[in-house]
């Protein structure tokens, strides 16, 4: 998975909902660009930055007596509220849209949706991006939870958290 995660994957989605014969006037892009540095150690790999940016879709000639536009305005919403859990956390603006009518049957789609997301490495001998004197290559990389913990208290004996306990 390559950073511009929450651009493709969206891009997949609305592209899967076209009619076949839209699929080609179908366009996204980012815009809008910030590159916020935050370096976080993440264990097996590590968060250098945070992209957020203003991502665009473009749906031109959508035939929407056959698509009808809110279809595709319920799927970007469903899209985001089971995707992106953090849109909440960084008090991301709802997205933007514009029908602009080009006839009795067609109109163009335009939706704006602001993204926030993690730009993350993961250690490679081989990876192109160096720092800290480290190679690296951009990639999600595993986070392991802890499902279970003991914790001893110094005089008080040893507790266990989580699990079936």
């Amino acid at each position: 998975m390559s950073q511009g995660y929450y651009l493709q994957a969206l891009s997949q989605t609305l592209r899967e909902l076209l009619p076949p014969k839209c699929r080609k006037d179908f366009d996204a892009w980012m815009q809008d660009g910030t590159l916020h540095l935050a370096p976080e150690d993440g264990g097996r790999g590590m968060r250098l930055a945070r992209l957020d940016y203003r991502a665009v879709f473009l749906i031109e000639e959508l035939p929407f007596k056959e698509l009808d536009p809110a279809v595709v305005l319920a799927t970007v919403a469903a899209w985001l509220q089971d995707h992106d859990q953090e849109r909440e956390r960084f008090e991301l603006p709802d997205p933007d849209y514009d029908v602009e009518p080009i006839d009795d049957n067609t109109a163009d789609l335009t939706i704006s949706v602001q993204f926030s997301e993690p730009l993350n490495l993961e250690p490679d001998d081989q990876g192109p991006v160096v720092y800290g004197g480290v190679r690296y290559r951009v990639a999600p990389y595993e986070v392991w939870v802890a499902e279970q913990a003991r914790i001893q208290v110094s005089g008080a004996g040893e507790s266990s958290v989580g699990g079936d306990q």
